[in-house]
């Protein structure tokens, strides 16, 4: 007898929902590749490492032997090449009535937000007059956009009624109770009309995260543009946290960009993937920047114009330093 099922008492299978497909392509050519054995810290810790990557990186769980204990099982898909839990936790029945994120915009302020804030509005595309952040939060960066841009309609798409509330009362920030996965986001927000859409640390939380940005692509104008995160595994060090189901890689990046017949315009990547798309049928794309961390890949975008510009320059500069150079 299999050691899980006999002693089922004592190391049960955590999640609730069997997967048999995969998550992110709908595959069913998936297999299982490990199982970890996982236990909730009373209190959220941080690596303490100056100078590693994983400083200051948050810890929930960790493999430590007690019994009864909770063995996570993890499934890679064979054609996208996905890593993601299986069984999975639903956990968005709990989520709809979390009320931490508004608890923490009350506790700290929206700063922490600060420099994503800074770092969209740059992305923006010309003439921008609506942003949409979906799963939002308790509305954060769209706090600070609104501070810097009031001419800006900004548009909060979220699971948790409480952060609605608190965004449609308290901030006087336009928010909608939404389902990313089942609704018809057509109802909400008009498609074509968005200039610019966030969907930041929700790709490896919602159900199915390609039938989701579809309807996000749908909302964007032709020229609009979309960033959003995932977590990323390949020849970087990250700590498997299985509050966190779902990893691409390079392949299921390139997937993803794929299927929503959309452009890349700029990438960083290091534990995490961070992509802006640009819809297709806008005017030329200007790129949206780039920094620290962007690696080169087949998913990675052409170099800014203003670099081209920057080296035709330098060019120019050298052939006639070449010419006044004087004889001996």
């Amino acid at each position: 007898m299999e050691p899980l099922v006999r002693f089922s008492e004592n190391f049960k299978l955590a999640g609730d929902t069997l997967l048999n497909a995969c998550p992110v392509c709908d595959s069913t050519e998936i297999g299982e590749l490990w199982r970890l054995p996982q236990n909730r810290l009373s209190h959220v810790t941080h690596l303490n490492a100056p100078g590693s990557p994983l400083h200051g990186l948050y810890l929930d769980y960790l493999p430590t032997l007690k019994s009864p204990q909770e063995i996570f099982k993890f499934d890679i898909c064979s054609h996208c090449e996905s890593i993601f839990l299986n069984p999975k936790f639903d956990d968005q029945a709990h989520y709809a009535h979390d009320t931490s994120k508004v608890e923490s915009f009350r506790k700290k302020g929206p700063g922490e937000q600060r420099g994503a804030a800074d770092s969209f509005m740059r992305m923006f595309p010309d003439d921008t007059t609506v942003v949409v952040d979906a799963a939002c939060g308790a509305g954060q960066l769209l706090h600070l956009i609104k501070i810097d841009r009031p001419d800006i309609r900004a548009v909060g798409l979220e699971l948790s009624k409480p952060s609605v509330a608190f965004m449609n009362g308290e901030l006087g920030i336009e928010a909608h109770l939404t389902d990313l996965d089942r609704d018809d986001l057509d109802s909400v927000v008009a498609p074509g009309s968005v200039d610019f859409i966030v969907l930041q640390e929700a790709f490896e939380h919602v159900r199915a995260p390609l039938v989701v940005m579809r309807k996000l692509v749908r909302m964007l104008r032709p020229g609009g543009r979309m960033h959003f995160t995932a977590q990323h595994y390949g020849d970087n060090e990250l700590q498997i946290r299985v509050g966190e189901p779902i990893y691409i890689n390079d392949a299921g990046l390139d997937f993803v960009i794929k299927a929503l017949g959309v452009e890349l315009i700029s990438l960083k990547k290091d534990i995490k993937v961070r992509a802006t798309v640009e819809k297709p049928g806008g005017p030329p794309p200007r790129a949206a920047g780039s920094g620290r961390g962007e690696a080169r890949s087949p998913a990675t975008p052409a170099k800014p114009r203003r670099a081209r510009w920057h080296r035709r320059l330098w060019s120019s500069i050298r052939r006639r330093l070449i010419v006044r150079r004087p004889t001996r």
